[in-house]
């Protein structure tokens, strides 16, 4: 078999997890900014967050009028206007790519191979991930926001493959293991390895797909051309 592409995940893969304290805080400045009381206001975002991540909301500022619908709070457009910009400063701030990754990607491609994203994410990550040095090496990025469907769903990998113009079994497909995604790539016919990484600050600690794990690990993505060019 000889690989034509490898997809990515996004968050714990490609960038750091995002620190889940630090997003807590960013939600504590949003709900004062909204005159919410924030346990409230924190409650209503857990309930929204399979529609924000499924494409139920165009945009954020259509989640955060929602959220006051549901809770009967009258806002005006400045706060939203405020509240999206904390949002959005936030999720840009998650986007830090380090040298060593690019230095990777920029290798991978210069071996021949397609790179592909596919994030379950809201917006506006989208964008943010547009204005991103990631960008340039991506040649297809598969939003679950835009897709209206998540991981590990069939479709949302059928989707990268079908636009990278490859199958499934000639794709090796990378991330940390959240959500299943692992397992989900494997299903289609991917190999699927595993990156690494520090789940001490994250939402979803325990990831059965991290813990049953028995394929191939990596620590660093510059370690994927050495396995690329030794598999059969």
């Amino acid at each position: 078999m000889s690989y034509k592409a490898i997809i990515f995940d996004l968050y714990g893969t490609l960038v750091e997890n995002f620190s889940s304290q630090a997003y807590d805080q960013v939600q504590e400045q949003m709900a004062k900014t909204l005159d919410i009381p924030y346990p409230k206001f924190r409650q209503v975002m857990l309930e929204t967050i399979n529609d924000k991540s499924s494409g139920g909301y165009h945009a954020v500022e259509d989640n955060i009028r929602e959220i006051c619908r549901r809770l009967s709070i009258k806002v005006g457009t400045t706060q939203i206007e405020q509240v999206v910009t904390l949002h959005y400063e936030f999720s840009e701030s998650t986007l830090v790519i380090e040298s060593k990754v690019l230095e990777a990607l920029k290798t991978l491609k210069g071996d021949g191979l397609l790179l592909g994203l596919i994030t379950n994410c809201r917006p506006p990550i989208p964008s943010a991930f547009t204005q991103s040095s990631l960008a340039q090496y991506i040649d297809v990025p598969v939003f679950s926001c835009e897709e209206r469907v998540k991981k590990p769903s069939r479709r949302i990998y059928q989707i990268a493959c079908e636009r990278l113009k490859v199958e499934p079994q000639e794709c090796l497909y990378v991330g940390d293991g959240s959500g299943e995604e692992l397992s989900g790539a494997a299903a289609v016919g991917m190999l699927p390895i595993l990156k690494r990484a520090d789940l001490t600050d994250v939402y979803d600690p325990h990831r059965p797909d991290v813990e049953n794990w028995q394929g191939i690990a990596i620590d660093e993505i510059s370690e994927l051309r050495t396995i690329v060019s030794e598999l059969p």
